[in-house]
């Protein structure tokens, strides 16, 4: 990949000027992720959730077959491809196959599959990338799951909810309220592109590099010792905000966080409810 190519991508991934990218690049080896952290460090990319967005062109599909639900992400060069008949033809055929085949431990290493992407992708003569797919089986009992796709058919998620009551279940007679519940979920997972369901979710490796960003940035603005360990733990949870589904402000009601918005939809439809399961493409 040429400079200007990587200089392109690192800009859309940190909104962080050409002089700037170049820079970062040079230092990093021209290693994308390491001149993420570069520019980060010095403040002059944005919010960590930005550094984690998609750039490139491509389509999302998800489907149920009454037995599982699938969700298949194929990336294309432009976005005139992504929306031509035979490339959504090709995304909804991919999705068709996870769900006649759920057990996969790994579908974009799924050679039937492959044979299939191979065969299509020199119709559109461009890179075409299968790099995504979940398969969930539909939960039995009081469990129920829901997706939000957006307009643009390029961002999706899922979650799964687990519903308790006391005494006998009568979640079924609340399914609608708790499928657009779940809806919702999703929709907030699109819009504030979360990564992980809780905190716990968040690799330890992750967790660090954040610390390690703040410290520089604090240490760069001439902050004293004592100063950078007293705001450190205030810095991680802010980056918990940004990333974690539970942890955010509800785009429903910005004054609370998703895990206290459903707690209020749990005790108005008087049942208990737990998101077991959440992924974003």
């Amino acid at each position: 990949m040429s400079t200007l190519e990587l200089i392109k991508i690192l800009r859309e991934k940190t909104g962080a000027g050409l002089a700037d990218c170049k820079k970062s690049l040079a230092e990093s080896n021209n290693d994308i992720e390491q001149a993420v952290v570069c520019l980060r460090k010095k403040g002059l990319a944005d919010m960590a959730k930005r550094a984690g967005r998609e750039t490139k062109e491509g389509r999302v599909c998800v489907k149920t077959d009454g037995k599982n639900y699938a969700m298949a992400y194929l990336g294309c060069e432009t976005d005139f491809v992504a929306n031509t008949p035979e490339f959504i033809a090709l995304v909804e055929k991919i999705t068709d196959y996870i769900l006649a085949n759920p057990t996969a431990a790994d579908y974009t290493k799924d050679e039937a599959l492959g044979n299939i992407i191979r065969e299509a992708a020199p119709k559109f003569g461009e890179n075409v990338s299968f790099t995504k797919a979940v398969c969930w089986p539909l939960p039995q009992g009081c469990a129920l799951i829901n997706h939000y796709l957006h307009t643009d058919n390029k961002k999706a998620a899922m979650v799964q909810l687990e519903i308790a009551a006391e005494g006998e279940c009568k979640c079924g007679e609340k399914k609608a309220a708790l499928l657009e519940l779940a809806k919702n979920i999703a929709m907030q997972g699109v819009g504030m592109v979360a990564q992980y369901l809780t905190q716990a979710d968040v690799p330890a490796d992750v967790i660090e590099k954040e610390k390690d960003i703040a410290i520089t940035q604090a240490k760069n603005e001439g902050k004293p010792e004592a100063a950078i360990e007293k705001m450190l733990p205030g810095r991680i949870q802010k980056f918990f905000k940004d990333v974690v589904l539970l942890e955010q402000p509800s785009i429903k009601d910005s004054k609370v966080s998703v895990k206290d918005y459903i707690a209020a939809q749990a005790k108005a439809l008087g049942v208990e409810i737990k998101v077991t399961k959440f992924v974003r493409f």
